[in-house]
């Protein structure tokens, strides 16, 4: 199943860095705005644990990624893909910039890979928000997590799938 990818977020100076590292990729466009300003035309948004349960519900499980229903009619993507939470004894206090983009990587991954999986039916090419605040995969240095964003879209789960 072919995706397409919105990349997002609500800092001018962070967008202007995808333009530079993203912006060649076909099937990526990058936006600036929140959620719902930026992924009302999307079928699905990446969003980290605590902020989609609390908006979206259910509750957070170690290691496992979660599709949650927007009910709420809030702009957002009817489709809440829940990065799967780490337990507190693997996480890291100091992260390294390898580590910062694995982790980034396996995000994607791991959430593009249960929408096609929940949703291998859709005729056309679903078109995923990443909003990398929302997804709370968001730096000072927003080069290092743009790295395994752009690792996740150049790998077999990426763009070309």
């Amino acid at each position: 199943m072919g995706m397409r990818y919105v990349v997002a977020s609500s800092s001018d100076s962070v967008v202007r860095e995808c333009r530079n590292m993203l912006g060649s990729h076909p099937d990526i466009e990058i936006r600036m705005g929140s959620v719902p300003e930026t992924g009302s035309d999307c079928d699905a948004v990446i969003l980290n644990s605590p902020l989609a349960h609390e908006r979206y519900g259910g509750s957070p499980l170690i290691g496992r990624v979660q599709i949650l229903a927007n009910r709420r009619d809030d702009g957002a993507p009817e489709a809440i893909l829940v990065a799967a939470p780490i337990s507190a004894s693997s996480a890291v206090a100091n992260p390294s910039d390898v580590e910062i983009e694995n982790r980034v990587a396996e995000v994607l991954e791991t959430c593009v890979s249960a929408f096609a999986a929940r949703f291998s039916d859709a005729d056309s090419k679903p078109r995923i928000l990443v909003h990398l605040e929302g997804a709370g995969i968001d730096r000072p240095d927003i080069k290092v997590p743009l790295r395994g964003v752009l690792r996740f879209l150049n790998s077999a789960g990426g763009v070309g799938s």
